[in-house]
């Protein structure tokens, strides 16, 4: 932290507004093609849980997961609609109402496609035993909105135990803003979740950098590794703060995760390329250098198991 600001370890930028009107003033190769090819995802929609028994995980869309692991129940940055100024581009799989019981909400970072204040209110409706686990700051502005919500904060390396559950808020490279003057005053971050002898890593936000290696020395191999794949060109802009599908499978590979499976794409319409390039660039990369991978339906339900 400096001058009461966070700052990545390797990359200490801050997207100016000269960078982003550079970008939308700039050329896109694939205009034409985000206008002409449909983004029509698959959904398998959940009228209820009764299907997701043991340790199962559910992929809601964007970077939102809903987690069944050693007993626990674990909502990831839930959004459920729109976010300001950007319209959801695929269904919400589920009706929200059917999450209950849940143990903790994950929440990486602040930034509005992550952190969503309605979609929060109505899991809380249902679920007030809700523990909210998330980076330094983040956790006071959601406890601003919901004086009666029980919070953790952590800084990166930080971790909670829970019956047989451990979770630890780890790096990323990001960066973190709501308001014009509150830039870098909330910590963002990733996680690590460990239970039932199944391991679970959770990428947040994050450009490319040295973390994705800390990680088998820290914790050995993870069994699944959730990365971002979408909001990637153009990389001049994107680089420092969205790894594109190419460096989520490097990061993979430095992590020797088990299974890997995309996030963060198909859901909002945030960067020059098309909805339905980076799933397609992914499994395509994954399939040239045969890194397993599983690439779910919205609101499939994956049964997790020890991969290694």
């Amino acid at each position: 932290m400096v001058r009461g600001r966070f700052f990545n370890r390797q990359h200490r930028f801050r997207p100016g507004m000269g960078s982003v009107l550079k970008w939308r003033l700039s050329p896109n190769p694939q205009r034409k093609e985000k206008k002409t090819v449909k983004w029509d995802p698959k959904v398998c929609y959940l009228r209820s849980l009764d299907a997701m028994v043991g340790d199962s995980l559910i992929w809601l869309g964007h970077n939102s997961f809903f987690l069944q692991l050693a007993g626990k129940r674990i909502m990831f940055d839930p959004v459920f609609g729109s976010i300001p100024f950007v319209k959801r581009q695929s269904e919400f799989p589920a009706n929200p109402d059917i999450f209950t019981e849940i143990d903790y909400l994950l929440v990486s970072h602040d930034h509005f496609d992550h952190l969503d204040k309605q979609s929060i209110a109505r899991l809380l409706k249902n679920n007030p035993q809700m523990k909210l686990f998330c980076g330094l700051g983040t956790g006071e502005l959601i406890q601003g909105w919901f004086p009666e919500m029980k919070v953790i904060e952590a800084g990166w390396y930080q971790q909670i135990e829970d019956e047989g559950l451990k979770i630890t808020f780890l790096p990323a490279q990001h960066w973190s803003k709501r308001s014009v003057r509150d830039g870098g005053q909330r910590l963002w971050g990733a996680f690590m979740l460990q239970g039932n002898g199944i391991s679970l890593y959770y990428s947040g936000d994050t450009g490319y950098s040295s973390h994705f290696r800390e990680i088998p020395d820290m914790f050995g191999a993870p069994d699944y590794a959730l990365l971002g794949i979408g909001a990637y060109k153009p990389r001049w802009f994107m680089r420092p703060n969205h790894i594109s599908p190419y460096e989520s499978l490097t990061a993979a590979e430095e992590m020797h995760a088990g299974l890997t499976i995309p996030m963060h794409y198909g859901t909002f319409d945030l960067s020059d390329e098309p909805l339905h390039d980076p799933p397609k660039v992914f499994a395509a990369e994954a399939k040239k250098r045969k890194i397993p991978v599983e690439i779910p339906y919205l609101g499939e339900i994956v049964k997790l198991k020890k991969q290694k």
